[in-house]
């Protein structure tokens, strides 16, 4: 499954078999997918979760929510997490993530994972570390980002038709207006709420927008951009 589909896509847009192929569109639908996922959620990176070590306890927590749909299936499951048991290096005490671990089911809302095995605090006597990304604007539904993917897509269609075009000019001009006239990349931001939050300006120049997460700044994201750069929920 994925957001944006072969069928949607030749509903909302007006590129025609002739003019792109079936199969090619298909072939662009995953980075569609992954651009609709980059703009609308966050990334956590090794993010210590919650949760007790002690051989019985499955269950952890992370600090965020709610989970996003990483993987574009329209379900948040194991798949949208990557859970680490970290130890240290016997050596030099550096900490150490080895392989992965299993995850069996997610609850995105409240942000528990649930492992299928229980760390104890040998195997993960470093703790136990998450990656995940969270839904940025919330809680939003599949036909929202069905819908933000497919024109996405089109903005992708739009841009290989125009590559492949030696004189743009002299191709119909309806495959014309197809590539030039509809900003597919615009229509995709109004369908997700971003066209005005991309870029702001205030007395100190322009800047993006700041993640607000519970009400607050997000810390985290901020710092990994260059901390003293980040001022009342604007990067610069």
């Amino acid at each position: 499954m994925a957001y944006a589909t072969l069928a949607k896509f030749r509903a909302v847009t007006n590129f025609t078999v002739s003019e792109i192929l079936d199969v090619d569109v298909t072939a662009l639908i995953a980075d569609a997918d992954r651009a609709v996922v980059r703009l609308t959620t966050t990334e956590f990176y090794l993010e210590r979760l919650e949760g007790n070590i002690d051989g019985t306890n499955v269950d952890f927590r992370t600090r965020f929510r709610p989970l996003a749909d990483t993987d574009a299936s329209g379900t948040v499951d194991g798949s949208d997490v990557t859970v680490f048991y970290a130890t240290f290096d016997s050596v030099t005490n550096y900490k150490e993530y080895g392989s992965s671990q299993t995850v069996t089911s997610v609850q995105d809302k409240e942000g528990i994972i649930t492992m299928q095995t229980a760390p104890t605090t040998t195997t993960a006597e470093a703790g136990v570390f998450g990656i995940y990304r969270i839904d940025s604007p919330g809680d939003t539904s599949f036909d929202i980002y069905n819908l933000a993917a497919c024109y996405y897509l089109g903005y992708l269609v739009a841009q290989k038709l125009r590559g492949s075009v030696n004189r743009h000019f002299s191709i119909e001009k309806e495959l014309r207006e197809n590539i030039v006239a509809t900003d597919w990349l615009n229509l995709c931001y109004e369908t997700l709420g971003l066209q005005d939050k991309l870029f702001l300006d205030d007395s100190k120049g322009f800047g993006i927008p700041g993640m607000k997460v519970n009400g607050g700044t997000n810390e985290a994201y901020c710092d990994a951009k260059g901390g003293s750069y980040c001022d009342g929920g604007y990067y610069y």
